[in-house]
């Protein structure tokens, strides 16, 4: 079985260690690999996808408290006017790790606090310093990691207790600025608005002298080397603060103060990597579908497991690949300390956080625990079905989105890598249709993206780039307002990109689709215009293919432009050689694009393709004849004839039929659709048009 290590985590000497201890060892079982988590049942490689898509890296960088703070001090400066108090704004949403707010179900994920309001002239301090403070701190009698603040004289934030005269923390904690007549929402997104944030605050005073019992912290040795001296010396010389808060056995808890370190967490936070960051969220998930009710252990409890692990580990260490290894080992962390009964506390390391915790739930809490911990993926895919994050795809769960990835998880095949490709393409293009259908093509094109950069040694040969994956994608689109809005998108966000000739290309043709849907001159002139400019866009950017010059002289062609059509078909004809290989297909979607020969083509057989110079050479017939000069299209049908007679196609000889039509040749065309019902037996139109001009030759050969 995998153990998380705890090195690095001092032991309190006389901790509690409800539980029972194991008379034998356990049965062993298979030593965990780099693929491969047996306690958990799930491989690595499939966990980390997972993760990465479930709680994305890039919605962990958008969650930056600078702005944040910038906003809600200058609303506070309002409330706080005088240099004898200051605001010092702390909790989850300010250090960079609050969950976003979901939209559906309910996640209460709010801190105790969001701020802190400082008495900046009510200095405190120890009675050793021989300075003069506003009180002086005494830990007689207290509970580990909280104190009392005597004063000299009496007042009226002072109480009594055997004879000592002291600051009374419940007094104090009235003295908190009032909501009263603030109103309007933060600008910014989360549980940050003004309104919220005063209603969770605290008093607090300076404590400017790093305390002596936690002189530890700065002296002892990190693995990691995480926080740097700097930091450390830094944090240090701010000192911390008092906050009237009780340990919750605590019989005095009227004039009980606790040692703060709000202000140093909150930098040591947001000197975390965004990795660091998306695992302790991660790990919040887990905390909220499994451990939050009853609320013994709380989200502050688990921080602190975390920033223990953050000295054992690297910052460097902390990557995509290893992020379900340090996830798994984090909640190993949280089985050991429940199962010792012990949280040291990050500055006060003789300190347990859990010591008031009954036995009783100590027992109710470790089954749970392991659950998790047996269960990983599934306690995350159980949190999604009672909640959304606005980034989640709504009208597909994720055990439908990973379904690849739970059956090739199921499989436990041998070859690993091979079941992995296999689930993760399949799925990835899932996740992405499901978030650009929805409107979300940020989310879409990170999914490929995320993709690409994180599985690019295992994929290399099996994945195009990120553009080409997404141009199929939206390709495969149905509503065409949100495929015109994708391909926007895309042409915006890959503007550098080698291929963006392709994508251009096909967003003319989206333009080409609206331009038959407006109704009104003026939006059919508007819409021909945008058309022409993002074509004419594609054929002039590198790499462009005569496909997109076909679907530029059909436009032109079914706007009337036939004199435009003519230059841009024959350079097609002529240049042929260079891309033989270059193909236009045409489907419903692009139904109202095309003729009437082409709408039945699609009718018949729900598409039809073809190389770029046979369409060119259709096009170019019809526009000759639309412009009166049949001979130069009787010219071309040789050409267009030698063309279809090499391809040996039938779509080719359907279309060399249909241009014969237009001349008015129906024995030649009828020849051109026996060829095509010659090639392919079951082209049932085929048939029908052979039949049709067969009897329009006859009866001309009557008259």
């Amino acid at each position: 079985m995998a153990t998380a290590s705890v090195q690095g985590m001092p032991t309190q000497e006389a901790a509690p260690t409800p539980g029972p201890t194991p008379e034998a060892e356990p049965a062993q079982e298979p030593e965990p690999t780099l693929e491969w988590d047996w306690t958990g049942n799930v491989p690595l490689p499939h966990f980390s996808f997972f993760l990465n898509q479930y709680l994305p890296l890039y919605h962990v960088k958008k969650i930056q408290s600078a702005s944040l703070e910038t906003e809600i001090h200058e609303q506070l400066a309002t409330l706080v006017k005088t240099a004898d108090k200051s605001c010092e704004l702390i909790g989850d949403v300010f250090e960079g790790w609050a969950l976003p707010p979901v939209v559906v179900g309910k996640l209460e994920d709010s801190p105790r606090v969001h701020l802190m309001l400082v008495y900046n002239d009510m200095v405190c301090g120890d009675k050793e310093d021989d300075q003069h403070y506003f009180a002086t701190v005494n830990t007689k009698d207290t509970n580990s990691g909280y104190l009392r603040l005597v004063t000299a004289e009496e007042g009226r934030f002072t109480a009594k207790y055997k004879d000592v005269i002291y600051i009374s923390a419940k007094k104090m904690s009235e003295y908190c600025l009032q909501p009263a007549g603030v109103g309007g929402a933060s600008s910014s997104e989360g549980p940050a608005d003004l309104k919220t944030i005063l209603s969770k605050q605290v008093v607090a005073f300076p404590h400017p002298k790093w305390p002596k019992k936690a002189e530890g912290w700065a002296k002892r040795e990190r693995i990691s080397g995480w926080p740097s001296q700097d930091m450390i010396k830094k944090i240090m010389l701010a000192g911390c603060h008092v906050v009237p808060w009780s340990h919750p056995q605590s019989k005095t808890k009227e004039i009980d103060w606790q040692y703060s370190f709000a202000v140093a967490e909150r930098i040591l936070m947001q000197s975390l990597t965004d990795i660091q960051r998306q695992c302790l969220m991660l790990l919040k998930i887990m905390y909220y579908e499994s451990l939050s009710f009853p609320r013994i252990l709380t989200p502050e409890h688990i921080k602190v497991l975390f920033l223990w692990e953050c000295e054992n580990i690297p910052q460097a260490d902390w990557t995509d690949e290893s992020l379900p290894s340090i996830l798994l080992c984090l909640v190993d962390r949280i089985l050991h300390a429940v199962i010792y009964g012990e949280i040291p506390h990050y500055f006060l390391g003789n300190t347990n956080v859990i010591d008031h915790i009954h036995e009783e739930f100590i027992f109710d809490l470790m089954p749970r625990i392991s659950n998790v911990r047996q269960n990983p993926l599934q306690k995350l895919l159980d949190f999604s079905r009672l909640h959304t994050f606005p980034f989640w795809p709504r009208n597909t769960s994720w055990t439908q989105l990973i379904e690849p990835i739970l059956a090739d998880i199921e499989s436990q095949q041998d070859d690993l890598q091979k079941g992995f490709i296999n689930a993760i393409l399949p799925a990835s293009q899932t996740i992405a249709k499901c978030h650009i259908d929805e409107g979300r093509f940020e989310e879409g094109v990170e999914t490929y993206r995320d993709l690409s950069q994180r599985f690019k040694d295992v994929l290399s040969r099996d994945v195009g780039s990120v553009l080409s994956n997404l141009t199929s994608v939206a390709l495969s689109i149905e509503d065409l307002d949100i495929s015109v809005g994708f391909h926007e998108y895309l042409a915006k966000t890959f503007s550098d990109d080698s291929r963006i000739a392709s994508l251009k290309g096909n967003l003319g043709c989206m333009y080409h689709a609206k331009y038959h849907e407006v109704t009104t001159d003026e939006e059919k002139q508007q819409m021909a215009t945008k058309t022409e400019a993002t074509f004419q866009e594609a054929i002039a950017s590198p790499g462009s293919s005569i496909a997109t010059r076909t679907d530029y002289a059909n436009f032109l062609c079914q706007t009337g432009k036939y004199e435009d059509a003519i230059p841009q078909l024959l350079q097609i004809i002529e240049g042929r050689t260079s891309q033989p290989s270059a193909g236009n297909m045409y489907t419903k979607e692009e139904y109202k694009t095309v003729d009437e020969n082409i709408q039945r083509e699609i009718d018949a057989h729900k598409q039809i393709s073809a190389p770029s110079y046979i369409y060119s050479y259709y096009l170019l017939v019809a526009s000759y004849v639309a412009l009166g000069q049949v001979e130069d299209a009787k010219e071309i049908l040789k050409e267009f004839e030698e063309a279809a007679y090499s391809l040996k196609d039938d779509a080719a000889y359907s279309l060399l039929g249909y241009s014969f039509v237009r001349t008015e040749n129906y024995k030649s065309a009828t020849t051109a659709f026996a060829k095509a019902v010659e090639i392919n037996p079951k082209n049932e139109l085929a048939m029908e048009n052979e039949l049709t001009n067969t009897a329009l030759a006859m009866s001309l050969e009557d008259g």
